[in-house]
């Protein structure tokens, strides 16, 4: 089988259930092992393809490699039902369910949800706003898009306004919602996030917003009269981000030790000396920032609707979690510090699918009551 045709296989397997998937791969689990000519060639494609989606196998014993070969397969199936590798290897150790306690329920995902609060102190929730109800402020048209993003639209020269209005648009915890700017900038926030911005970037002169939280940004070029590029600026308590036109992620929460600027796109200047080129990520516990090569999908998985749980330690997951199904996490003394994780989970499943995956590596124990997650032993 060639990469092509590995390749060609991935939508087909993308078709089926979870369920149907989890089949498939019991099924070859279970199978003999075959000998057939060029077998070695295959797993070596089938690996490379795995690698070139960024699963990772452990290397193979000698004694395992039966076992390995038929895993490797199985990961290709697994890269498709948005689980990993490690997790499924690991889900075997244990099968216990979280429990959930009496008078409780399963909590489902976060959704578009937003508050927008406009310079005159009016909040519009918008989600109810509605696709055809328009706000006019300041010469700006504000409205609900099909595809359920805002979107200004500017209505009238504002340039001769003696003052600068700014809105300031707030995802709750279990929300998230998406952002057409003033000048066409798109910006996707995350739950429990806000972003502060001037009604018209070209009236402030300068294309500056504050972010509190996580957002990812494709900026538009735009110039200014004089028909030069105007810089876009993203600052946040601890970075200030200056671009052109790019695409980049910044994650800012204050319940995380640190702020990081991962950049898809362009590039970016970090606090006004460091300089992020694609590929690259810019991170910060206190002033100085450290750069890292990574692979930039592992960090707009939340934008993507994805849980990736291969970067980050135990306790980092559970404040994602918390964020998105809106819940607290409460820690018993016999709580683990961290549990290695990997792979990927979808973000629209119910919050007993993540914690039942988690859970199944037989280190951890959760108990859902009401919004609150008892972690344990």
């Amino acid at each position: 089988m060639s990469a092509a045709e590995i390749r060609q296989l991935l939508p087909q397997l993308a078709a089926q259930s979870e369920a149907e998937l989890h089949a498939i791969i019991g099924e070859f689990m279970s199978r003999e092992e075959p000998s057939v000519a060029g077998e070695e060639e295959s797993l070596a494609k089938i690996l490379s393809v795995i690698h070139d989606e960024h699963i990772h196998i452990p290397p193979k014993p000698t004694v395992f490699r039966k076992l390995y070969k038929k895993m490797s397969v199985a990961a290709a199936i697994l890269l498709i039902s948005g689980l990993g590798v490690y997790l499924y290897l690991e889900s075997r150790k244990g099968n216990a369910a979280i429990e959930i306690a009496a008078g409780s329920n399963d909590l489902k995902p976060g959704t578009d949800r937003a508050i927008l609060k406009l310079s005159n102190g009016l909040q519009i929730d918008l989600g109810q706003l509605g696709k055809k109800r328009q706000i006019r402020q300041d010469g700006v048209s504000i409205s609900v898009g099909e595809d359920g993003q805002i979107v200004y639209q500017a209505l009238e020269d504002v340039g001769s306004k003696s003052s600068l209005d700014y809105n300031t648009i707030s995802t709750p915890r279990g929300g998230k919602f998406k952002i057409l700017l003033p000048d066409s900038t798109q910006v996707w926030l995350n739950a429990s996030s806000s972003l502060t911005y001037p009604t018209s970037f070209t009236h402030a002169g300068i294309r500056k917003v504050k972010l509190a939280g996580e957002a990812y940004f494709e900026v538009s070029k735009q110039l200014n009269s004089g028909g030069k590029s105007m810089e876009f600026i993203v600052s946040t308590e601890r970075q200030e981000v200056k671009v052109l036109g790019t695409h980049f992620n910044v994650s800012a929460y204050e319940d995380e030790v640190a702020t990081s600027t991962t950049l898809l796109e362009g590039s970016v200047l970090l606090n006004g000396k460091t300089m992020l080129r694609p590929g690259q990520q810019g991170v910060n516990n206190d002033n100085a920032i450290t750069v890292k090569s990574v692979n930039t999908l592992d960090y707009i998985d939340w934008k993507t609707g994805d849980f990736n749980l291969k970067n980050d330690d135990f306790r980092t997951i559970m404040r994602k979690i918390s964020r998105w199904y809106d819940v607290e996490i409460i820690y018993k003394d016999s709580a683990p510090e961290n549990i290695k994780l990997g792979g990927w989970i979808s973000r629209e499943k119910n919050i007993s699918s993540i914690l039942n995956l988690i859970q199944k590596t037989g280190n951890v124990h959760f108990k859902l009551e009401g919004r609150r997650v008892i972690v344990s032993k």
